[in-house]
């Protein structure tokens, strides 16, 4: 995967990409990186559909004990949320088709569907319980962080923020289900 890592989400994961030992999932769209004793386990077999859900990366820290740490980035940016939107069992979500070429292990380009929660848009419609103008990531973190989970504090001279990743995600699915409404069982 030679690919840059977007550029709207700061300068970190290009260069995490980038460094000496690092790994790729092989997710086209929503890859991940990991460096460590662990990250070939975190990174391996990134599921086609789904990637947010069971068996994606994010499924792996968890399942590891793992923590976010965010490092004077905005409240909206916790990718570990579509996780939680990918569980989460609430009406209306939302989710997209799209095709692009992957190189097959023999070097050969195919075309691949993929099918995933609309992580770009918004897996729900939040405008109910979302303030106009405010993202619901970061109404979601606001209230986990009032609700004792996490800890904020400066790392240089950034404000920061550390999450445990499944109590995160557990808050999220229960924050989507209880202000949406849920349909599961």
């Amino acid at each position: 995967m030679l690919s840059e890592a977007d550029h709207a989400n700061g300068r970190l994961p290009e260069a995490l990409r980038r460094w000496p030992g690092a790994l790729r999932s092989r997710h086209p769209d929503v890859s991940f990186a990991a460096l460590g004793a662990v990250a070939e386990e975190l990174v391996a077999d990134h599921p086609w559909d789904d990637p947010h859900g069971p068996g994606s990366p994010l499924a792996r820290l968890v399942d590891r004990g793992g923590q976010v740490l965010m490092l004077g980035a905005p409240l909206d940016t916790m990718t570990l949320l579509h996780h939680a939107e990918a569980l989460a069992q609430a009406p209306g979500k939302r989710f997209v088709d799209h095709e692009q070429p992957v190189l097959e292990p023999d070097g050969r380009r195919v075309w691949r569907r993929f099918h995933d929660i609309d992580s770009e848009n918004g897996a729900f419609d939040y405008s109910a319980v979302v303030p106009e103008g405010e993202d619901p990531f970061a109404v979601i973190v606001r209230d986990m962080l009032a609700a004792g989970i996490g800890r904020r504090g400066r790392v240089g001279a950034a404000d920061s923020y550390l999450f445990e990743a499944g109590q995160a995600v557990d808050f999220g699915v229960a924050w989507i289900e209880e202000k949406l409404g849920s349909v599961g069982p």
